[in-house]
Formats: C-alpha cells, sequence, structure tokens
C-alpha cells in the first residue's frame, strides 16, 4: 500500500429515471479512510469505460486537492490511484483518441496531464478488491461486510 490509495469506481447507467452513472472514490491515508465521495455523473456516459473514466477524472481533481494540502505542510508521500476498468486504464496511460472516445477529451487531458506530472500511479485492482465498490452498487452481505472491514469499520 501507498501512503495515499484512491480507489475510483462507477456503475453504468444505474440511474433508473435518467440513466446517469454514479461515480465514487475513497481516499485511504496509511490505510485509515478520510475521504470518501458519491455523486451521480453530470451527464449520460455512453460505455462503461467512459462512466469509469469520468470517475478516475473526479478522483483525480480530488488528488490535485490533496496534493495542495500537503505541500503546504510539506509533506511529500507516494500517493496511487486504484482502478478496475481496463479500457479506462488504457485510456489514462496511453494517448491514442479515436472517434468513440474523442467526446471524453477533456477529462483525458486531465488525468494525462496528471500521470505525466507523476502526481500519482494509477493501478489495477481487481473488482472485487476494489474498495470503491461499496459507494456504487448493493453488494451482497458477505462482499459488504468485508468492504466494511478493509475499509476499518465495526
Amino acid at each position: 500500500m501507498n501512503a495515499i490509495d484512491v480507489y475510483v469506481e462507477a456503475d453504468f447507467a444505474c440511474g433508473y429515471n435518467t440513466r446517469r452513472s454514479t461515480s465514487s472514490y475513497i481516499v485511504l491515508f496509511n490505510n485509515c479512510c478520510v475521504s470518501w465521495l458519491s455523486k451521480k455523473q453530470s451527464s449520460v456516459a455512453k460505455s462503461t469505460t467512459e462512466a469509469e473514466f469520468v470517475a478516475m477524472s473526479y478522483g483525480t481533481h480530488h488528488i490535485r486537492w490533496l496534493l495542495k494540502g500537503l505541500d503546504d505542510l510539506r509533506l511529500h508521500v507516494p500517493l496511487a490511484m486504484h482502478a478496475d476498468n481496463t479500457g479506462a486504464n488504457f485510456l489514462a496511460v496511453n494517448s491514442q483518441i479515436n472517434v468513440r472516445t474523442k467526446h471524453i477529451a477533456v477529462d483525458f487531458f486531465i488525468m494525462r496531464e496528471a500521470l505525466e506530472d507523476n502526481l500519482f500511479v494509477l493501478l489495477k485492482v481487481e473488482s472485487v478488491n476494489n474498495l470503491a465498490d461499496i459507494c456504487t452498487k448493493i453488494l451482497a452481505k458477505p462482499a459488504d461486510q468485508r468492504m466494511l472491514t478493509l475499509l476499518g469499520c465495526r
């Protein structure tokens, strides 16, 4: 684990009336949950990759905010974002934009800039280990209890 780990997740088109996706992130500082977000995305995503990429963008904005505070405290700690969507992870580290992905270009450049500036590393996490899942979907009781335990909730 890094000193700061940000887990990001999105459901896809699960808003019954609007079909908007929900983005979430959970921030751990030395394995303690210090921040989280769960909110509907501002527009309808056209794919799971897009929904996940928007969640990664929200996480990136929060990382930038965290880094400003840490810099004020003169703390420099390793930071990682954990995301489980292979397509979104690929888009984040590869500069290939094609006709199917150009509509998410703004979020793409925010993410690419942060990665190129080495603000954090992007790590693939298996879906069953993505702590942000608890913020976007109803989990079966064993999975829910496991996530709560990993988050330090009793």
